[in-house]
C-alpha cells in the first residue's frame, strides 16, 4: 500500500498507537540520526529522565540511529541493549526506495546476555530517581521479545512493503553511526555474562566466573567494571532479581523456594534485597500481579 507525504506521518503514528496498545511497550518514530519525529507513545520515567540530561541524551540519540541503522542494513530485525541496559528493537520505515526513519519499541528488561549491547554502559545506579524509576520498567521474556518485534514489522509492512527487504546499500553519509570497535563487549566478557547466566541458580562467584575466563579476580573485577559500567556483584544481584520478578509474576513457587534456588541462604535476606531494590517485598509484588 502506497503512502502519500501527507499521509506518511498520520499512518506511522497509528501504527505505534495501536503497537503500544498491544504490548504496552514504549514506542517513538525517529529520523536516520536519531531526533525524535512523533510523540513518544509510553515512555518510561526511566527514559524520560535518561533523555531530559544532555550527556545520556545524547547516548539515546545513537542508540536509537545506531540500532535502526544495522536493521536498515539487511531487514533483520533483533532486539538489541541500549547504553542503560534495556532492551530495544528497530523497524526501519523505507518507502520508494528512501530511508525514511525508524520505528524504535523496547524500554524493557529482557534476562537474556546473549542480547547485544550497542554502545557503553552508562552507570546510573548511583541515582536514587533511576534506581526507582528501574523498579518500575516491564520485564519480558525474550520470546515475548521476539514476538513484539514481528507484530510491529508486519505492521509496518502492511504500508510500507519495502520493510520487509531492508535498505541494502546505505548511503555513505550514515556510516558516521557506524559502532566503534571498542563498544563491543570484549569477548572474555561476553563469556562471564553467558556463564553467569547459565549458573545463576548455583550462585556462581567471583572466582567461579574469573576463572571460567582465565583472569585474575582483581584484573576481571576492573575490567568487568569498565566495560558493565556496575561491579559483579551489582550485574549478579540484577540479574537474580529480573529472575525472582519473573518466577513471583509467572508461577506458584513459594518465595522460600525461590530464595533458595537464586543463592540466597536465608528468605529474610533475599526479602530484604528484593524490597531494596524494589520498594516492595517479594510478597507484595507478586499480590500485586495477581490482583
Amino acid at each position: 500500500m502506497h503512502c502519500s507525504v501527507q499521509s506518511e506521518t498520520a499512518i506511522i503514528n497509528q501504527i505505534m498507537r495501536d503497537f503500544t496498545t498491544i504490548t504496552d511497550m514504549a514506542s517513538v518514530y525517529v529520523d536516520i540520526r536519531g531526533k525524535v519525529l512523533s510523540t513518544k507513545y509510553s515512555f518510561t520515567n526511566f527514559c524520560n529522565y535518561m533523555r531530559s540530561r544532555p550527556h545520556t541524551a545524547k547516548l539515546c540519540a545513537y542508540c536509537d540511529a545506531y540500532g535502526g541503522l544495522e536493521s536498515s542494513r539487511c531487514g533483520q530485525f533483533k532486539p538489541y541493549r541500549c547504553h542503560a541496559g534495556l532492551s530495544d528493537f528497530s523497524i526501519p520505515i523505507i518507502a520508494g526506495g528512501q530511508l525514511k526513519g525508524y520505528i524504535l519499541a523496547g524500554q524493557t528488561i529482557v534476562m537474556d546476555s546473549s542480547l547485544p549491547q550497542i554502545a557503553p554502559a552508562t552507570d546510573w545506579h548511583s541515582s536514587s530517581e533511576l534506581k526507582s524509576y528501574y523498579r518500575k520498567l516491564p520485564s519480558f521474556r525474550r520470546e515475548e521479545m521476539e514476538s513484539a518485534v514481528h507484530v510491529l514489522k508486519l505492521m509496518a509492512m502492511h504500508y510500507f512493503p519495502e520493510v520487509a527487504m531492508g535498505f541494502g546499500h546505505l548511503p555513505d553519509y550514515l556510516t558516521q553511526y557506524t559502532a566503534p570497535k571498542e563498544i563491543a563487549l570484549r569477548p572474555e566478557i561476553k563469556r562471564a555474562l553467558a556463564y553467569i547466566d547459565k549458573h545463576l541458580y548455583q550462585n556462581p562467584s567471583l572466582r567461579d566466573i574469573s576463572d571460567h575466563v582465565y583472569l585474575s579476580e582483581t584484573y576481571f573485577s576492573k575490567l568487568f567494571k569498565k566495560e558493565m559500567g556496575l561491579t559483579l556483584v551489582q550485574y549478579v544481584n540484577q540479574r537474580k532479581l529480573d529472575q525472582a520478578k519473573i518466577l513471583l509474576r509467572e508461577s506458584d513457587t513459594p518465595i522460600e523456594s525461590i530464595a533458595k534456588a537464586l543463592g540466597f541462604s536465608r528468605p529474610s535476606y533475599f526479602s530484604k534485597i528484593f524490597k531494596e531494590a524494589m520498594a516492595d517485598t517479594p510478597h507484595g509484588y507478586r499480590k500485586k500481579y495477581r490482583a
